[in-house]
């Protein structure tokens, strides 16, 4: 008498794991990996605007304005100011990487991710800007051409772009 073996053939396995890849070729293709990424990247930047607002708030409620440039500075560079309201001052996930699309500036043709400040010359108005990977809505109220600061007829501060060319620009602005 002849014993049965149990199992799986090879036949049965080569198809089973055919099977198993084409399933995982299809999920990686629809959770696009690189856009997910980007927009992670873009919510840590908004986060941190959100928080460098706030060291600017707690700078203006000691000194009664807000620090003076009169042109684009990097926050790394007021790191002086920032440090006492920031335990650590942020920094842009690609931080001095340029856009993989030169089209996409801000900053009056900046294309280099970072996080940028620009005020009026008294210190009564500031803008904090940076670089998204993916296009905001227009109708975003934070996007650079919605933002009330970054109109030239009212501060003078530029932020660059129009609604054509720049919803990859996000900013905040001090409270009105």
């Amino acid at each position: 008498m002849r014993k049965k073996h149990k199992g799986f053939t090879l036949v049965e396995m080569i198809i089973v794991t055919v099977i198993i890849g084409i399933l995982a070729g299809i999920v990686i293709t629809v959770i696009n990996i690189p856009r997910v990424q980007a927009r992670s990247r873009d919510s840590k930047r908004i986060g941190d605007l959100k928080r460098i607002q706030t060291a600017l708030e707690l700078y203006f409620a000691d000194n009664r304005q807000y620090p003076s440039s009169p042109t684009w500075t990097p926050i790394s560079n007021m790191s002086d100011i920032l440090n006492p309201y920031l335990d650590q001052i942020p920094t842009d996930p690609l931080s001095g990487n340029n856009t993989k699309n030169n089209a996409i500036r801000c900053m009056n043709n900046i294309f280099a991710y970072g996080y940028y400040y620009l005020s009026d010359a008294n210190g009564a108005r500031y803008v904090i800007t940076a670089i998204n990977e993916l296009p905001l809505s227009t109708e975003d109220p934070n996007v650079c051409f919605n933002v009330p600061n970054c109109d030239t007829d009212i501060t003078g501060i530029e932020c660059g772009g129009s609604s054509d060319s720049s919803p990859y620009c996000y900013c905040v602005q001090n409270p009105m």
